[in-house]
This record gives C-alpha cells, sequence and structure tokens, in this order.
C-alpha cells in the first residue's frame, strides 16, 4: 500500500499530487502496476532514486510541498532515519486510478482460499502471507538467504514458493523470486482490509 496523509487524499484523487518522496531501504513499488492508497488505487508511472543533495524546491513543489528541507523532513518523519546529503530517497511519479480496484487476471477470494487452506494444511502453521511479504520486501534475493529468515531449507522454500507459483502469485527470477502482478494485488487487498 502507499499511503498519504489524510490532507492529501483530496489533492491525489484531484491530480493535483502526482509525486511522493520516500525514504525506503528498497522500492516498495514498482513501475507499470497498480497499488492501494486506502483511498482508491494509483498507478505507479516511474521510480527513481535521488540523492538528497539533489532535492530542489522545485522537486518539492511538485510533491504540494514548500521547499527541499520540507521534502526531506517529511521523507525522514516517516521511518525516523537520519538523511545526510547522499542519502537517496525515492521519487515515485504516479495518476490516481480511482477508488475501484483495478482489475487482476484471477479472483482475489479464490486465492485466498487456497492460501487458507495451504496454511491449515501445514505442520508449521500459518506460512503463506509471510513469505509472499518476504518476497515483496527481498525481490531478487538467492533462495537460501529467504529460507534463513523462516529456518527453513532452501528445498523447502523452494517448495513453497511453487505452490504460491502455481496460484499466480509469484514469479521466479534469473536469482529468487519477485510478487507477480496478482501477487502484489493479494497482499493490497489484506492491507486493504486491515484498514
Amino acid at each position: 500500500m502507499l499511503s498519504f496523509t489524510a490532507e492529501d487524499h483530496a489533492r491525489v484523487a484531484d491530480g493535483e499530487i502526482t509525486v511522493t518522496w520516500r525514504l525506503w531501504k528498497y522500492a516498495h513499488v514498482k513501475a507499470g502496476r497498480p497499488y492501494s492508497t486506502g483511498f482508491g488505487f494509483v498507478h505507479i508511472d516511474d521510480v527513481r532514486l535521488v540523492r538528497v543533495a539533489d532535492v530542489t524546491d522545485a522537486d518539492a513543489k511538485e510533491a504540494g510541498l514548500r521547499n527541499a528541507p520540507s521534502l526531506v523532513d517529511l521523507a525522514r518523519s516517516h521511518t525516523g532515519a537520519s538523511v545526510s546529503p547522499e542519502t537517496l530517497l525515492y521519487r515515485v511519479q504516479f495518476h490516481y486510478l480511482g477508488e475501484a480496484r483495478p482489475d487482476v487476471p484471477f479472483d482475489l477470494g479464490q486465492a485466498a482460499a487456497h492460501l487458507g487452506r495451504l496454511d491449515r494444511l501445514s505442520r508449521r502453521g500459518p506460512w503463506t502471507l509471510a513469505t509472499l511479504r518476504l518476497i515483496e520486501s527481498n525481490p531478487g534475493v538467492v533462495a537460501r538467504l529467504l529460507a534463513r529468515e523462516f529456518d527453513w531449507d532452501t528445498a523447502d522454500l523452494k517448495v513453497r514458493v511453487r505452490k504460491l507459483k502455481a496460484l499466480g502469485l509469484t514469479v521466479s527470477l534469473d536469482i529468487g523470486y519477485e510478487l507477480s502482478e496478482f501477487g502484489q494485488a493479494y497482499l493490497d487487498s489484506v492491507e486493504w482490509d486491515k484498514d
């Protein structure tokens, strides 16, 4: 989910704000995909890294802020992390899609039912949502490193990810995995339902 302050909801929906800046360890969104905002959906048009030293007042104004320092302060406030001139911020350009959930190629309810069944059948307890979130946070990371996060054997992780892939939720890369568009839509729907 891509969150905005309550004050910015109307400005995003009206198309007045089409850029946001984030202090993330990794990109939480990808260009070309829709994401939930909690008050509708946005389509990500572009994601790029920019050094804090290169942020301008013009960058701040296109994000609905006064000046470069206010943009950096807002990005810092989301995480509380320290920021230097060399710190990298994510510049995310988007357009508002509306309140209706964008179409996805599969049924989210059916996916939830399948995942619930996989969790119930597991001797280790529920694992599907945690695995999807792990892949979302670690795209392209080798399977053995992902397996360590859960204290699983690499082979065990691969079997589980294949089950997620069979539902259209993940994609295998040359190294590691990433969420498919449907997988991201499913995770967004889970976060949406929590709100």
